[in-house]
């Protein structure tokens, strides 16, 4: 995958600086501090764009002068180690630049107590301080590119647009539905999400959540589909899963830049994050909790998502197997991987390979699986579960896939096995087979992979300028291609 340009990182921060911090600050040290953070920024980007040349020019005239003013002494000046050459980083040029600038400095000094022309040498001394200037005067002509940017059509979800669409639905016609609040919720790279207040039509204020389709997403397959998570949380509902109960599927609206639908808002908190792991302790009580969930979720009989399926997914799954359902996957992600453009990837061709090469045989019938199952995907309110959140990875395929996800994080709370026997009390699957668990940690990185290289692409192409898409180099590749390519290993060799 290609790796993200020194001038993309620069041209990054120093658009989030601008646009999002310094707003955002409010004591004068603060600002202060961040203006010059911006102006530091600004300059090594232009040290990405034609700074290194003017300072290899530079030294080149340094040279030639020295040489000028060493003619007018007795004996001439030595210089060593000053070999500028255009392939020279700017930390070399950048060291050439202050042994010259030293010998220049000191060639001045005997050229001052010198018993040449006190006129020629206040022309020479003159040339001298000339040249240190022409640095900082060349060097304050060059403008910082700014990186080129493919801008998404239609605009974002405002508070008025969807104060709009609320009194456009059939529910609310003949009444005025007031919007007070609309803010951004952090994290979720997949979809935006948003919170908002408003006053129904008996004047009570309400909470509600928008989950919205990103104007340049990472990935449209599968449960990464608006609409597909929409129809999947219905079932759900349906069922009295604790997940997201949705209200209204919005495909286009105005001109706003992406489908989105609404569901009622739940109560409580994250009681972790994906990168942070959990903050603080958590109770037993909660991870058991979470395995009871689990058990419940694998329980779930398949018929019960056939329209769901036939509609959004590939109907032989319904009469397959899990190994079944796996060959099924597998054809789809690879069509999908042949239709969208992705950044090219040895990695992800070996991955497919692997993976269509050692599906675990099994009878089993195929599960639906949330595919992100952890403890940052919940909301808890006083040490109980009241949500389970993010289905856009959910899939039908085998319960050892959302096992091997979790385990990590649960071995390192609480004893595994009396988590497995609790998931395996509340309906989970008996015959836990451990080479399918190795097989649903690759299988799981198929999709973050993918995911990741295509947030990728879109911040290298210009069609995404949000900074947190830089954590997908800097944070999430070496974990998630490392973690299944050792699970392959291991699972070859047992």
């Amino acid at each position: 995958m290609k790796i993200n340009t020194t001038d993309r990182y620069h041209s990054l921060l120093l658009k989030t600086l601008t646009e999002t911090i310094i707003p955002e600050l409010s004591t004068v040290g603060a600002k202060s501090a961040a203006e010059m953070m911006s102006v530091t920024l600004n300059e090594l980007l232009k040290r990405e764009h034609g700074t290194a040349g003017i300072l290899l020019e530079n030294i080149r005239s340094g040279i030639q002068l020295l040489q000028e003013l060493s003619s007018h002494l007795s004996e001439p000046v030595l210089l060593q180690g000053v070999d500028p050459k255009p392939q020279d980083s700017f930390a070399e040029l950048v060291e050439s630049h202050g042994v010259l600038t030293h010998v220049l400095a000191e060639t001045c000094t005997l050229l001052n107590q010198s018993s040449a022309s006190g006129t020629e040498t206040s022309k020479l001394l003159l040339k001298a301080a000339e040249w240190e200037l022409s640095y900082y005067v060349e060097n304050s002509k060059i403008v910082a590119p700014k990186l080129s940017t493919i801008p998404s059509e239609g605009s974002p979800l405002t508070m008025e647009t969807l104060e709009g669409y609320l009194n456009s639905l059939e529910t609310n016609k003949g009444h005025k539905i007031s919007v007070t609040n609309f803010e951004p919720l952090p994290g979720g790279f997949g979809k935006q999400t948003y919170l908002c207040q408003y006053d129904d039509i008996t004047g009570k204020s309400k909470d509600l959540v928008i989950r919205k389709t990103d104007p340049t997403p990472i990935m449209s397959h599968g449960g990464c589909n608006l609409a597909n998570e929409y129809s999947l949380l219905n079932v759900l509902a349906k069922n009295n899963f604790m997940a997201p109960k949705p209200i209204d599927f919005c495909e286009c609206w105005e001109n706003v830049d992406g489908s989105f639908y609404t569901m009622d808002r739940a109560k409580g908190c994250t009681p972790g994050s994906f990168l942070a792991g959990v903050e603080g302790d958590l109770p037993e009580s909660l991870y058991l909790e979470l395995a009871e969930w689990l058990g419940k979720l694998h329980s779930l009989p398949l018929e019960q998502f056939a329209e769901h399926i036939e509609k959004h997914n590939d109907p032989r799954i319904l009469n397959g197997t899990v190994a079944d359902a796996y060959s099924y996957n597998l054809e789809a992600w690879e069509k999908y991987i042949s239709e969208a453009h992705h950044l090219d990837s040895p990695y992800i061709i070996w991955l497919l390979h692997w993976l269509q090469n050692n599906i675990p045989e099994s009878n089993n019938k195929p599960v639906l699986v949330h595919g992100d199952y952890n403890v940052h995907n919940v909301l808890a309110d006083n040490g109980k579960i009241t949500i389970i959140l993010d289905w856009e990875c959910a899939d039908f395929a085998g319960p050892e896939q959302d096992l091997a996800y979790i385990k990590p994080n649960i071995e390192n709370h609480i004893d595994w096995d009396k988590f497995i026997s609790h998931y395996q009390a509340h309906g989970g699957k008996q015959d836990i087979c451990e080479q399918a668990m190795k097989f649903g940690v690759v299988y799981t990185a198929l999709r973050t992979n993918l995911a990741g290289n295509r947030g990728t692409y879109n911040l290298q192409t210009g069609r995404n300028q949000d900074l947190r898409y830089i954590m997908v180099e800097l944070g999430f590749t070496q974990s998630f291609m490392g973690s299944a390519m050792d699970n392959a290993k291991s699972a070859r060799q047992s």
